[in-house]
Protein backbone atom coordinates (compact mmCIF):
# COMPACT_ATOMS: atom_id res chain seq x y z
CA UNK A 1 0.00 0.00 0.00
CA UNK A 2 1.39 3.53 -1.04
CA UNK A 3 3.09 5.18 2.14
CA UNK A 4 1.06 8.79 1.06
CA UNK A 5 -2.06 7.22 3.22
CA UNK A 6 -0.30 8.10 5.71
CA UNK A 7 -0.55 11.89 5.88
CA UNK A 8 -3.69 13.87 5.18
CA UNK A 9 -4.44 15.91 2.25
CA UNK A 10 -5.65 19.16 2.18
CA UNK A 11 -6.94 20.77 -1.26
CA UNK A 12 -8.57 24.21 -1.86
CA UNK A 13 -8.79 24.05 1.83
CA UNK A 14 -10.53 20.56 2.27
CA UNK A 15 -9.31 17.83 4.66
CA UNK A 16 -9.70 15.24 2.23
CA UNK A 17 -8.20 12.57 4.28
CA UNK A 18 -8.52 12.36 7.95
CA UNK A 19 -5.71 10.77 9.98
CA UNK A 20 -8.72 8.31 11.42
CA UNK A 21 -9.82 7.35 8.06
CA UNK A 22 -6.19 6.62 7.03
CA UNK A 23 -5.56 4.79 9.50
CA UNK A 24 -8.57 2.91 9.20
CA UNK A 25 -7.78 1.96 5.35
CA UNK A 26 -4.17 0.78 6.41
CA UNK A 27 -6.18 -1.74 8.89
CA UNK A 28 -8.80 -2.87 5.89
CA UNK A 29 -5.61 -3.17 4.06
CA UNK A 30 -4.00 -5.14 6.32
CA UNK A 31 -6.75 -7.49 6.34
CA UNK A 32 -6.81 -7.92 2.87
CA UNK A 33 -3.24 -9.12 3.23
CA UNK A 34 -3.55 -11.43 5.77
CA UNK A 35 -6.40 -13.03 3.70
CA UNK A 36 -4.42 -12.74 0.44
CA UNK A 37 -1.52 -15.01 1.89
CA UNK A 38 -3.59 -17.18 3.27
CA UNK A 39 -4.66 -17.80 -0.53
CA UNK A 40 -1.30 -17.81 -1.05
CA UNK A 41 -0.87 -20.45 0.69
CA UNK A 42 -3.27 -22.95 -0.46
CA UNK A 43 -6.08 -21.96 2.93
CA UNK A 44 -3.83 -23.82 5.38
CA UNK A 45 -6.18 -25.69 8.13
CA UNK A 46 -3.80 -23.66 10.82
CA UNK A 47 -5.15 -19.91 8.91
CA UNK A 48 -9.19 -20.81 9.46
CA UNK A 49 -9.31 -18.30 11.72
CA UNK A 50 -8.25 -16.06 8.94
CA UNK A 51 -11.61 -15.39 7.83
CA UNK A 52 -13.41 -12.11 7.90
CA UNK A 53 -16.98 -13.62 7.59
CA UNK A 54 -16.23 -15.40 10.82
CA UNK A 55 -14.44 -12.63 12.64
CA UNK A 56 -14.22 -9.07 11.44
CA UNK A 57 -11.36 -8.11 13.64
CA UNK A 58 -8.16 -9.40 11.82
CA UNK A 59 -6.13 -8.59 14.92
CA UNK A 60 -7.98 -11.31 16.89
CA UNK A 61 -7.16 -13.92 14.29
CA UNK A 62 -4.56 -17.05 14.98
CA UNK A 63 -0.35 -15.91 15.35
CA UNK A 64 -1.61 -12.14 14.50
CA UNK A 65 -0.62 -9.46 16.79
CA UNK A 66 -1.92 -5.17 16.03
CA UNK A 67 -0.36 -2.29 17.59
CA UNK A 68 -2.11 1.69 17.70
CA UNK A 69 -1.95 3.02 13.90
CA UNK A 70 -2.86 5.91 15.17
CA UNK A 71 -6.33 7.30 14.82
CA UNK A 72 -8.13 4.64 16.40
CA UNK A 73 -6.92 1.90 13.95
CA UNK A 74 -4.84 -0.97 14.60
CA UNK A 75 -2.36 -2.31 12.22
CA UNK A 76 -0.51 -6.02 11.50
CA UNK A 77 2.79 -5.72 13.21
CA UNK A 78 3.93 -9.08 13.96
CA UNK A 79 2.81 -12.66 12.49
CA UNK A 80 4.29 -15.69 14.73
CA UNK A 81 3.14 -18.84 12.58
CA UNK A 82 5.69 -21.10 13.99
CA UNK A 83 4.67 -25.00 14.17
CA UNK A 84 2.26 -25.02 11.12
CA UNK A 85 2.70 -26.98 8.14
CA UNK A 86 3.76 -25.01 4.48
CA UNK A 87 4.26 -26.23 1.48
CA UNK A 88 4.20 -22.95 -0.32
CA UNK A 89 6.31 -20.12 -0.25
CA UNK A 90 6.63 -17.15 0.82
CA UNK A 91 3.48 -14.92 -0.58
CA UNK A 92 4.90 -11.95 -2.71
CA UNK A 93 2.75 -10.09 -0.24
CA UNK A 94 4.13 -10.87 2.90
CA UNK A 95 5.54 -7.29 2.54
CA UNK A 96 2.16 -5.07 2.29
CA UNK A 97 2.45 -4.82 5.67
CA UNK A 98 3.61 -1.06 5.87
CA UNK A 99 4.43 -1.67 9.65
CA UNK A 100 5.73 -5.45 10.32
CA UNK A 101 8.24 -5.78 12.79
CA UNK A 102 8.32 -9.31 13.70
CA UNK A 103 8.01 -12.62 11.11
CA UNK A 104 8.03 -16.01 13.00
CA UNK A 105 7.61 -19.11 10.71
CA UNK A 106 10.41 -21.42 12.31
CA UNK A 107 9.54 -25.21 12.07
CA UNK A 108 6.88 -24.55 9.68
CA UNK A 109 9.17 -26.76 6.40
CA UNK A 110 8.91 -23.77 4.27
CA UNK A 111 10.38 -24.70 1.13
CA UNK A 112 12.43 -23.27 -1.69
CA UNK A 113 15.24 -20.45 -1.77
CA UNK A 114 15.99 -17.26 0.81
CA UNK A 115 12.95 -15.46 -0.45
CA UNK A 116 15.03 -12.54 -0.47
CA UNK A 117 12.87 -10.53 -3.09
CA UNK A 118 9.54 -10.47 -0.91
CA UNK A 119 11.68 -9.97 2.05
CA UNK A 120 13.31 -7.24 0.83
CA UNK A 121 10.20 -4.88 1.21
CA UNK A 122 9.58 -5.31 5.05
CA UNK A 123 11.35 -1.80 6.00
CA UNK A 124 10.51 -2.08 9.19
CA UNK A 125 11.33 -6.03 10.04
CA UNK A 126 13.25 -6.21 13.44
CA UNK A 127 12.56 -10.17 14.00
CA UNK A 128 12.54 -12.94 11.20
CA UNK A 129 13.03 -16.23 12.09
CA UNK A 130 13.39 -19.00 9.45
CA UNK A 131 14.90 -21.77 11.15
CA UNK A 132 14.43 -25.62 11.03
CA UNK A 133 12.53 -25.29 7.61
CA UNK A 134 13.48 -27.26 4.72
CA UNK A 135 15.14 -24.04 2.52
CA UNK A 136 18.02 -24.42 0.30
CA UNK A 137 20.52 -23.12 -2.08
CA UNK A 138 22.62 -20.70 -1.59
CA UNK A 139 22.16 -17.60 0.87
CA UNK A 140 21.79 -14.01 -1.78
CA UNK A 141 24.86 -12.02 -1.87
CA UNK A 142 22.43 -8.78 -1.55
CA UNK A 143 21.26 -10.24 1.73
CA UNK A 144 22.19 -7.20 3.49
CA UNK A 145 19.62 -5.73 1.92
CA UNK A 146 17.29 -6.64 4.55
CA UNK A 147 15.68 -4.22 6.82
CA UNK A 148 18.75 -1.80 8.45
CA UNK A 149 17.11 -1.94 11.49
CA UNK A 150 17.16 -5.86 11.71
CA UNK A 151 17.90 -6.93 15.17
CA UNK A 152 17.09 -10.87 14.81
CA UNK A 153 18.17 -12.97 12.03
CA UNK A 154 17.60 -16.75 12.00
CA UNK A 155 18.47 -19.09 9.56
CA UNK A 156 19.27 -22.41 11.50
CA UNK A 157 18.48 -26.12 10.92
CA UNK A 158 17.85 -25.06 6.89
CA UNK A 159 19.47 -26.64 4.02
CA UNK A 160 21.61 -23.51 3.03
CA UNK A 161 24.81 -24.45 0.85
CA UNK A 162 27.63 -22.45 -0.63
CA UNK A 163 29.24 -19.50 1.10
CA UNK A 164 28.03 -17.49 3.73
CA UNK A 165 27.89 -14.03 1.87
CA UNK A 166 29.44 -11.39 3.49
CA UNK A 167 26.16 -9.23 3.29
CA UNK A 168 24.60 -11.01 6.40
CA UNK A 169 26.76 -8.72 8.23
CA UNK A 170 25.89 -5.47 6.72
CA UNK A 171 22.78 -5.43 9.17
CA UNK A 172 24.25 -2.95 11.65
CA UNK A 173 22.01 -3.33 14.11
CA UNK A 174 22.17 -7.04 14.61
CA UNK A 175 22.06 -8.60 18.13
CA UNK A 176 21.55 -11.88 16.84
CA UNK A 177 22.50 -14.14 14.06
CA UNK A 178 21.88 -18.12 13.56
CA UNK A 179 23.55 -19.62 10.93
CA UNK A 180 23.46 -23.06 12.60
CA UNK A 181 22.94 -26.21 11.08
CA UNK A 182 22.93 -25.78 7.52
CA UNK A 183 25.19 -27.30 4.74
CA UNK A 184 27.41 -24.04 4.27
CA UNK A 185 30.79 -24.45 3.27
CA UNK A 186 34.06 -22.57 2.23
CA UNK A 187 35.01 -19.25 4.77
CA UNK A 188 32.97 -17.55 6.46
CA UNK A 189 32.95 -13.65 6.78
CA UNK A 190 34.87 -13.55 10.25
CA UNK A 191 36.12 -10.29 9.82
CA UNK A 192 32.89 -8.68 9.01
CA UNK A 193 30.74 -10.71 11.55
CA UNK A 194 33.40 -9.12 14.10
CA UNK A 195 32.14 -5.64 13.30
CA UNK A 196 28.45 -6.05 14.37
CA UNK A 197 29.39 -4.48 17.88
CA UNK A 198 25.86 -4.72 18.94
CA UNK A 199 25.91 -8.43 18.42
CA UNK A 200 24.66 -10.69 21.58
CA UNK A 201 24.03 -14.56 19.96
CA UNK A 202 25.95 -15.67 17.56
CA UNK A 203 25.85 -19.57 15.89
CA UNK A 204 27.51 -20.76 13.32
CA UNK A 205 27.76 -24.44 14.26
CA UNK A 206 27.56 -27.40 12.69
CA UNK A 207 28.68 -26.66 8.86
CA UNK A 208 30.97 -27.79 6.93
CA UNK A 209 33.29 -24.84 6.55
CA UNK A 210 36.85 -25.31 5.06
CA UNK A 211 39.57 -25.58 8.66
CA UNK A 212 40.49 -22.43 10.13
CA UNK A 213 41.44 -21.13 14.01
CA UNK A 214 38.61 -19.37 16.11
CA UNK A 215 38.75 -15.73 14.19
CA UNK A 216 40.53 -13.27 16.71
CA UNK A 217 38.08 -10.86 15.06
CA UNK A 218 35.34 -11.98 17.31
CA UNK A 219 37.34 -10.40 20.27
CA UNK A 220 35.61 -7.50 19.15
CA UNK A 221 32.13 -8.43 19.87
CA UNK A 222 32.05 -7.87 23.38
CA UNK A 223 28.09 -7.89 24.07
CA UNK A 224 28.25 -11.64 23.28
CA UNK A 225 26.34 -13.64 25.86
CA UNK A 226 26.27 -16.80 23.30
CA UNK A 227 28.34 -18.09 21.40
CA UNK A 228 28.02 -21.40 19.65
CA UNK A 229 30.77 -22.70 17.28
CA UNK A 230 30.97 -26.75 17.76
CA UNK A 231 31.71 -28.79 14.76
CA UNK A 232 32.87 -26.52 11.92
CA UNK A 233 36.50 -27.65 11.65
CA UNK A 234 37.77 -24.99 13.45
CA UNK A 235 41.64 -25.77 14.39
CA UNK A 236 44.79 -24.03 16.66
CA UNK A 237 44.56 -22.87 20.35
CA UNK A 238 41.65 -21.23 22.12
CA UNK A 239 42.84 -17.89 21.75
CA UNK A 240 43.59 -15.28 24.81
CA UNK A 241 41.82 -12.37 22.84
CA UNK A 242 38.92 -13.85 23.63
CA UNK A 243 39.38 -13.17 27.39
CA UNK A 244 37.15 -9.37 26.21
CA UNK A 245 34.08 -11.55 26.21
CA UNK A 246 33.12 -11.10 29.82
CA UNK A 247 29.75 -11.22 28.48
CA UNK A 248 29.64 -14.86 28.09
CA UNK A 249 27.52 -17.27 29.46
CA UNK A 250 27.24 -19.60 26.63
CA UNK A 251 30.68 -20.80 25.05
CA UNK A 252 30.76 -24.05 22.83
CA UNK A 253 33.55 -24.84 20.74
CA UNK A 254 32.59 -28.69 21.20
CA UNK A 255 33.34 -31.32 18.17
CA UNK A 256 36.49 -29.18 16.67
CA UNK A 257 39.88 -29.84 16.54
CA UNK A 258 41.23 -27.60 19.46
CA UNK A 259 44.60 -28.25 20.69
CA UNK A 260 46.55 -27.06 23.27
CA UNK A 261 45.30 -26.32 27.30
CA UNK A 262 42.64 -24.16 28.24
CA UNK A 263 43.24 -20.67 28.85
CA UNK A 264 42.91 -20.11 32.06
CA UNK A 265 40.55 -16.66 31.51
CA UNK A 266 37.85 -19.09 30.44
CA UNK A 267 37.87 -20.23 34.42
CA UNK A 268 38.06 -16.43 35.19
CA UNK A 269 34.37 -15.45 33.43
CA UNK A 270 32.14 -14.50 35.99
CA UNK A 271 29.13 -14.83 34.27
CA UNK A 272 29.38 -18.08 32.37
CA UNK A 273 26.76 -20.71 32.82
CA UNK A 274 27.59 -23.40 30.22
CA UNK A 275 31.10 -24.78 29.08
CA UNK A 276 31.06 -26.90 26.04
CA UNK A 277 34.44 -28.24 24.93
CA UNK A 278 34.27 -32.17 24.66
CA UNK A 279 35.50 -33.83 21.48
CA UNK A 280 38.61 -32.04 20.99
CA UNK A 281 42.57 -32.79 21.35
CA UNK A 282 42.93 -30.75 24.73
CA UNK A 283 45.75 -30.75 26.77
CA UNK A 284 47.11 -29.85 30.14
CA UNK A 285 46.18 -30.00 33.76
CA UNK A 286 42.43 -29.20 34.91
CA UNK A 287 42.60 -25.93 36.82
CA UNK A 288 43.51 -25.24 40.62
CA UNK A 289 41.37 -22.26 41.02
CA UNK A 290 37.68 -21.87 39.50
CA UNK A 291 36.04 -18.65 39.96
CA UNK A 292 33.33 -18.87 37.78
CA UNK A 293 31.10 -19.75 40.28
CA UNK A 294 27.95 -19.12 38.02
CA UNK A 295 28.82 -22.54 35.87
CA UNK A 296 25.77 -24.87 35.42
CA UNK A 297 27.22 -27.29 32.86
CA UNK A 298 30.95 -28.17 32.31
CA UNK A 299 31.29 -30.75 29.65
CA UNK A 300 35.03 -31.45 28.81
CA UNK A 301 34.84 -34.63 27.55
CA UNK A 302 36.92 -37.01 24.98
CA UNK A 303 40.30 -34.67 25.29
CA UNK A 304 43.52 -35.15 26.38
CA UNK A 305 43.31 -33.58 29.87
CA UNK A 306 45.56 -34.97 32.57
CA UNK A 307 46.01 -33.70 36.63
CA UNK A 308 43.45 -33.59 39.48
CA UNK A 309 40.27 -32.66 39.91
CA UNK A 310 40.44 -29.47 42.29
CA UNK A 311 38.56 -29.01 45.46
CA UNK A 312 37.25 -25.59 43.97
CA UNK A 313 35.04 -27.46 41.65
CA UNK A 314 32.90 -27.98 44.98
CA UNK A 315 32.31 -24.13 44.56
CA UNK A 316 30.10 -24.32 41.59
CA UNK A 317 26.60 -24.04 43.50
CA UNK A 318 24.98 -24.17 40.80
CA UNK A 319 26.40 -26.93 38.95
CA UNK A 320 24.16 -29.65 37.63
CA UNK A 321 25.86 -31.20 35.00
CA UNK A 322 29.68 -32.28 35.47
CA UNK A 323 31.52 -34.26 32.45
CA UNK A 324 35.05 -35.03 32.24
CA UNK A 325 34.79 -38.79 30.55
CA UNK A 326 37.18 -40.08 27.97
CA UNK A 327 40.71 -38.20 29.81
CA UNK A 328 43.58 -38.81 31.59
CA UNK A 329 42.54 -37.71 34.92
CA UNK A 330 44.19 -39.00 38.43
CA UNK A 331 43.55 -38.55 41.61
CA UNK A 332 40.85 -38.89 43.20
CA UNK A 333 37.36 -37.60 43.50
CA UNK A 334 36.90 -34.08 45.70
CA UNK A 335 34.94 -34.80 48.87
CA UNK A 336 33.59 -31.20 47.97
CA UNK A 337 31.72 -32.51 44.94
CA UNK A 338 29.73 -34.64 47.53
CA UNK A 339 28.30 -30.77 48.63
CA UNK A 340 26.69 -29.41 45.44
CA UNK A 341 23.14 -28.96 46.21
CA UNK A 342 22.30 -29.35 42.52
CA UNK A 343 24.88 -31.50 40.88
CA UNK A 344 22.08 -33.80 39.35
CA UNK A 345 24.74 -35.91 36.40
CA UNK A 346 28.39 -36.80 36.66
CA UNK A 347 30.14 -38.48 34.10
CA UNK A 348 33.97 -38.80 35.09
CA UNK A 349 34.38 -42.37 33.47
CA UNK A 350 37.62 -43.61 31.40
CA UNK A 351 40.05 -42.24 33.66
CA UNK A 352 42.41 -42.81 35.81
CA UNK A 353 40.69 -42.14 38.89
CA UNK A 354 41.41 -43.73 42.16
CA UNK A 355 40.03 -44.10 45.71
CA UNK A 356 36.80 -43.34 47.19
CA UNK A 357 33.86 -42.15 46.04
CA UNK A 358 32.94 -38.53 48.11
CA UNK A 359 31.03 -40.10 51.49
CA UNK A 360 28.06 -37.83 51.41
CA UNK A 361 27.30 -38.17 47.62
CA UNK A 362 23.80 -37.88 47.18
CA UNK A 363 22.82 -36.82 50.18
CA UNK A 364 23.05 -32.91 48.99
CA UNK A 365 22.56 -33.40 45.69
CA UNK A 366 19.71 -34.55 43.08
CA UNK A 367 21.50 -37.18 41.99
CA UNK A 368 20.31 -38.40 38.80
CA UNK A 369 22.83 -40.42 36.58
CA UNK A 370 26.41 -41.03 37.63
CA UNK A 371 28.66 -42.63 34.83
CA UNK A 372 32.30 -43.99 36.89
CA UNK A 373 32.87 -47.05 34.70
CA UNK A 374 36.45 -47.65 33.32
CA UNK A 375 39.21 -46.52 36.53
CA UNK A 376 40.43 -47.59 39.43
CA UNK A 377 38.04 -46.46 42.19
CA UNK A 378 37.64 -48.55 45.16
CA UNK A 379 36.02 -48.92 48.36
CA UNK A 380 31.87 -49.16 48.87
CA UNK A 381 29.15 -47.08 47.37
CA UNK A 382 27.85 -44.35 49.73
CA UNK A 383 24.75 -45.05 52.03
CA UNK A 384 23.48 -42.13 50.62
CA UNK A 385 23.37 -41.88 46.80
CA UNK A 386 19.92 -42.29 46.48
CA UNK A 387 18.69 -40.28 49.65
CA UNK A 388 16.88 -37.87 47.48
CA UNK A 389 15.26 -40.30 45.18
CA UNK A 390 16.30 -39.01 41.90
CA UNK A 391 18.35 -41.60 41.14
CA UNK A 392 17.95 -43.31 37.38
CA UNK A 393 21.75 -44.96 36.47
CA UNK A 394 24.56 -46.09 38.21
CA UNK A 395 27.75 -46.87 35.76
CA UNK A 396 30.50 -48.27 38.04
CA UNK A 397 31.94 -51.39 36.14
CA UNK A 398 35.92 -52.17 35.66
CA UNK A 399 36.67 -50.90 39.07
CA UNK A 400 37.62 -52.07 42.56
CA UNK A 401 34.83 -51.28 44.73
CA UNK A 402 34.08 -53.58 47.72
CA UNK A 403 31.78 -54.73 50.37
CA UNK A 404 27.74 -54.66 50.39
CA UNK A 405 25.71 -52.46 48.27
CA UNK A 406 23.80 -50.11 50.03
CA UNK A 407 20.28 -51.30 51.15
CA UNK A 408 18.75 -48.26 50.49
CA UNK A 409 18.95 -49.15 46.99
CA UNK A 410 16.11 -51.02 46.47
CA UNK A 411 13.99 -47.53 47.48
CA UNK A 412 15.11 -45.91 44.58
CA UNK A 413 12.12 -46.19 42.64
CA UNK A 414 13.32 -44.64 39.58
CA UNK A 415 15.87 -46.72 38.66
CA UNK A 416 16.39 -47.87 35.35
CA UNK A 417 19.82 -49.00 35.30
CA UNK A 418 22.34 -50.91 37.52
CA UNK A 419 26.03 -52.03 35.86
CA UNK A 420 28.54 -52.75 38.58
CA UNK A 421 30.18 -56.06 36.56
CA UNK A 422 33.84 -56.69 36.96
CA UNK A 423 34.33 -55.08 41.10
CA UNK A 424 34.83 -57.10 44.02
CA UNK A 425 31.03 -56.24 45.53
CA UNK A 426 29.87 -58.82 47.78
CA UNK A 427 26.92 -60.02 50.46
CA UNK A 428 23.39 -60.77 49.34
CA UNK A 429 21.67 -58.83 46.60
CA UNK A 430 19.17 -56.36 47.36
CA UNK A 431 16.31 -58.26 47.16
CA UNK A 432 14.25 -55.05 46.54
CA UNK A 433 16.37 -54.33 43.36
CA UNK A 434 14.79 -56.81 41.78
CA UNK A 435 11.64 -55.48 41.90
CA UNK A 436 12.46 -51.93 41.42
CA UNK A 437 9.47 -50.94 38.77
CA UNK A 438 11.78 -48.84 36.10
CA UNK A 439 14.51 -51.06 36.42
CA UNK A 440 16.03 -52.28 33.18
CA UNK A 441 19.34 -53.09 33.16
CA UNK A 442 21.25 -55.42 35.70
CA UNK A 443 24.68 -56.26 35.04
CA UNK A 444 26.62 -56.99 38.02
CA UNK A 445 28.68 -59.90 36.54
CA UNK A 446 32.48 -61.61 38.16
CA UNK A 447 31.62 -59.91 41.70
CA UNK A 448 30.90 -62.16 44.84
CA UNK A 449 27.13 -61.43 45.49
CA UNK A 450 25.33 -63.97 46.80
CA UNK A 451 21.52 -64.09 47.76
CA UNK A 452 18.62 -65.52 45.42
CA UNK A 453 16.37 -64.06 43.00
CA UNK A 454 12.88 -63.69 44.32
CA UNK A 455 10.10 -65.41 42.56
CA UNK A 456 9.01 -61.64 41.12
CA UNK A 457 10.75 -59.65 39.49
CA UNK A 458 10.14 -56.39 37.86
CA UNK A 459 8.65 -56.96 34.30
CA UNK A 460 10.67 -54.07 32.99
CA UNK A 461 13.70 -55.92 33.12
CA UNK A 462 15.02 -56.83 29.66
CA UNK A 463 18.86 -57.53 30.40
CA UNK A 464 20.21 -59.28 33.53
CA UNK A 465 24.33 -60.64 33.09
CA UNK A 466 25.11 -62.28 36.74
CA UNK A 467 27.43 -64.47 36.00
CA UNK A 468 30.59 -65.42 38.33
CA UNK A 469 28.91 -64.99 41.22
CA UNK A 470 27.27 -66.87 44.13
CA UNK A 471 23.51 -66.83 43.69
CA UNK A 472 21.54 -70.05 44.62
CA UNK A 473 17.78 -70.99 44.41
CA UNK A 474 16.13 -70.97 40.99
CA UNK A 475 14.79 -68.54 38.21
CA UNK A 476 11.76 -66.22 38.55
CA UNK A 477 9.11 -67.48 35.68
CA UNK A 478 7.79 -63.74 35.39
CA UNK A 479 10.65 -62.17 33.77
CA UNK A 480 8.14 -61.35 30.81
CA UNK A 481 10.49 -58.80 28.63
CA UNK A 482 13.68 -60.45 29.78
CA UNK A 483 15.60 -60.90 26.66
CA UNK A 484 19.52 -61.18 28.22
CA UNK A 485 19.93 -63.41 30.63
CA UNK A 486 23.29 -64.72 31.83
CA UNK A 487 24.07 -66.44 34.86
CA UNK A 488 27.32 -68.68 34.43
CA UNK A 489 29.34 -70.40 37.56
CA UNK A 490 26.78 -69.35 39.86
CA UNK A 491 24.56 -71.82 42.28
CA UNK A 492 21.33 -72.06 40.73
CA UNK A 493 18.71 -74.85 41.05
CA UNK A 494 15.40 -76.01 39.76
CA UNK A 495 13.80 -75.75 36.75
CA UNK A 496 13.90 -73.30 33.06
Amino acid sequence: MSNTCLLPVVIGGVLLLSAGECSSQLAAGDRNTLVAIRKGWGNPRRLASWDPDSASDHCSWDGVTCSDGGGGGRVVTELSLSDMKLTWTLPAAMCDFVNLTRLDLSNTGLPGTFPGATLYRCSQLRFLDLANNTLHGALPRDIGNLSPVMEHLNLSWNSFSGAVPPGVAALPALKSLHLNSNRFTGVYPAAEIGKLAGLECLTLADNAFAPAPVPVAFAKLTKLTYLWMSDMSIIGEIPEALSSLTELTLLDLSSNNLTGAIPAWVWRHEKLECLYLFNNSLTGELPRNVMTENLIEIVLSMNQLTGEMSEDFGNLRNLTLLSLYMNNLTGTIPASIGLLPKLSTIWLDNNNLLGDLPTDLGKHSPINYIGIENNNLSGSLPETLCDNGRLNAIFAFNNNFSGNLPANLGDCVLLNVLMLSNNRFSGDFPEKIWLLPELEWVVIENNNFTGALPAVISPNIQRIEMGNNMFSGSIPRTAIKLSVFTAENNQLDGEL
